[in-house]
């Protein structure tokens, strides 16, 4: 071995570029686990608050029932519409005292289907079937709560479809009277005056009614003989009333008279029809349409339609966007597929500048 040979060490190690994507990795692995511990928790907080919405139906029912509830003191559930967190519980929470007391979602939550006041009757039932929708922000997605005519109740799914079940027709019984038979008279019972105890054979004499004398109504003012009221005696009451003059506004000295000024028109918006009714199954009635106009409108305005309490469970569009002075324009709705997009929503169609209140189209969406 010779003494100033140089010998080769090993190193070992990693580059930076190793660590550079170890570390992209970790962070990419890292977001994905937070992401789907956040959607896991706003998944379990929709259902909680969707499922305890639901007990509470349920309990409002049930009281219904058991107090064999009648007119006046019925049990009642109530939301306030799109976006709005609160619901409101009307029965005996055990006091025997009829109550109402309020409740909160959770944050993160509301309702997004328009607002509602179910109420059971003694029978458990309500006067047609209902979907409360309760949204997540966080997930842009809803659970309905359905409550079928008959009082019952699901979350998440629809299985008493009141809307699917035929109308039942109810047929016309005719022929189940004989008309051809002769009714039998029954005799009318006349009253028997009372006879005159002093003579048996007087025959008994209505009492006459008196009748009223009129009063006579005085003519004239009565201030003079003839009416004319020169002497102030003998009145007779024939006299001609004397008019009494109007006095006529006079402008001021050197004064202008004052033009009125000439009201302008506001402008004024609405929608036709009022309402849409659809259908997520029938393919005829999966869009629907209405007809926005704007009367008295000066200038240019946008047009714009969303859906109350910023859900997304149907499809909006506007044909003219932009309308100078007065004009229309349609808005079209299509229902998405999805339990979460059954139920009555609220459209909201504004104009920037504003053209008198904002125009709200309710849409009913069933199966």
């Amino acid at each position: 071995m010779k003494p100033n040979s140089k010998t080769k060490t090993q190193q070992r190690g990693f580059t930076i570029t190793q660590m550079v994507i170890t570390l992209a990795i970790i962070a990419i692995v890292s977001s994905a686990g937070v992401l789907g511990i956040k959607t896991a928790r706003a998944e379990f907080k929709l259902q909680n608050a969707a499922r305890m919405f639901a007990s509470y139906v349920e309990k409002a029912r049930a009281d219904a029932i058991r107090r064999h509830v009648a007119t006046g003191s019925e049990t009642s559930i109530e939301t306030f519409g799109p976006g709005s967190t609160k619901y409101s519980i009307t029965m005996d929470f055990g006091s025997g005292v009829i109550e109402t007391r309020n409740f909160d979602l959770d944050s993160g939550l509301n309702f997004s289907t328009a607002a509602k006041k179910v109420t059971f009757d003694w029978r458990g039932r309500i006067a047609e079937a209902w979907v409360f929708q309760v949204h997540s922000e966080y997930l842009e997605r809803s659970l309905p709560v359905d409550v079928s005519g008959s009082g019952d109740i699901t979350v998440g799914e629809q299985h008493f479809p009141d809307q699917l079940i035929p109308p039942v027709e109810i047929a016309e019984v005719t022929g189940d009277v004989d008309t051809s038979a002769t009714p039998t008279p029954y005799p009318t019972a006349t009253a028997t005056p009372t006879p005159d105890p002093g003579n048996p054979d007087a025959t008994p004499t209505p009492t006459p009614t008196p009748t009223a004398t009129p009063t006579p109504t005085p003519n004239g003012n009565g201030n003079g003989n003839n009416g004319n009221g020169s002497d102030g005696n003998n009145g007779n009451g024939n006299g001609t009333p004397t008019p009494t003059p109007t006095a006529t506004p006079t402008p001021a000295p050197g004064g202008t008279p004052t033009p009125t000024p000439t009201p302008v028109p506001q402008c004024v918006s609405s929608i036709s029809p009022s309402s849409l009714s659809l259908s997520q199954s029938n393919a005829a009635k999966k869009t629907g349409s209405a007809v926005f106009t704007m009367v008295n409108a000066t200038g240019t305005r946008i047009i714009s339609a969303s859906l109350a309490g910023n859900g997304n469970s149907l499809v909006l569009g506007v044909s003219l966007q932009r309308i100078d002075g007065s004009g229309s324009s349609i808005i079209s709705v299509t229902t998405k597929n999805g339990a979460g997009n059954r139920g009555v929503f609220i459209v909201q169609v504004k104009t920037d500048p504003a053209c008198g209140s904002a125009v709200q189209l309710p849409v009913s969406v069933s199966n």
